[in-house]
């Protein structure tokens, strides 16, 4: 996945603001601001805490962690779109001496054992070579870190054309809950554990059908992101798509 693909298409700036009339302001994945706050609710954070932030978007659950838990976030996201966002967004949140934002890809990070945590949602489906996402992380993790993500995952039924052409299309990697749970462990983390949500995504995919139909999109516009989350409902409901949570240790 490149910068140039994600700015110029999925994350273009105007892609991104009808992004939030969905998600929320700052939020760019699923659920929100709630779902930001019940994940961050697992992570057990302390303040002064130093946490990785992957594919931090614009800024929400960063910003939640630190004014909630008063942790320590580096951001990391590979679209220069959201970055120049997410940095005018910290600056009126008031959170520059908490959350730092740099453009960059998480695959290229050099340090080692800095963070006590690692923080994504929904952002590894964008990354093909998941050995190497989970090296790197590793490394920038302390002994006694933790990774906790969410992300988009392959179901138990075969995808059909359909779904194919649309991970063709965006470009994405997905995998089953049972492979991404083998690569982690392959990778070295310990205590790995997944969290199968698929029933609690579809709810929130039907909360944020109400949303956009509330939002102040064109109806052009609405009927476009409507078509798209109606069909992650149907793939949900017939097992091509799942959602997970998953955790892992490094020891």
């Amino acid at each position: 996945m490149t910068q140039e693909f994600l700015d110029t298409n999925q994350y273009s700036e105007i892609s991104i603001m009808h992004y939030e009339q969905i998600f929320g302001h700052n939020y760019i994945s699923p659920g929100g601001k709630e779902v930001a706050d019940e994940f961050i609710s697992t992570l057990n954070l302390r303040p002064a805490m130093m946490v990785l932030d992957i594919g931090c978007g614009l800024g929400g659950p960063a910003f939640r962690m630190a004014q909630k838990h008063y942790v320590n976030v580096d951001g990391i996201d590979i679209s220069a779109n959201m970055i120049r966002i997410a940095i005018a967004r910290l600056k009126e949140e008031g959170l520059e001496s908490l959350v730092n934002l740099k453009l960059g890809n998480c695959l290229e990070l050099k340090d080692e054992s800095i963070y006590e945590l690692v923080h994504s949602r929904d952002v590894f489906l964008h990354v093909k070579n998941k050995d190497l996402l989970f090296e790197v992380i590793l490394k920038v993790l302390v002994s006694g870190g933790r990774l906790c993500f969410s992300d988009y995952c392959l179901g138990q039924t075969k995808p059909s054309e359909e779904f194919d052409t649309y991970l063709h299309d965006r470009n994405y990697s997905l995998l089953t809950v049972t492979d991404y749970t083998k690569i982690l462990k392959e990778a070295g983390f310990k205590n790995v554990h997944a969290e199968e949500r698929t029933e609690h995504f579809v709810e929130i995919l039907k909360r944020e059908l109400l949303n956009l139909e509330n939002s102040s999109l064109k109806e052009h516009e609405k009927y476009i992101l409507q078509k798209s989350w109606m069909d992650k409902i149907k793939r949900a409901d017939n097992g091509e798509q799942s959602w997970a949570w998953f955790y892992g240790e490094k020891l």
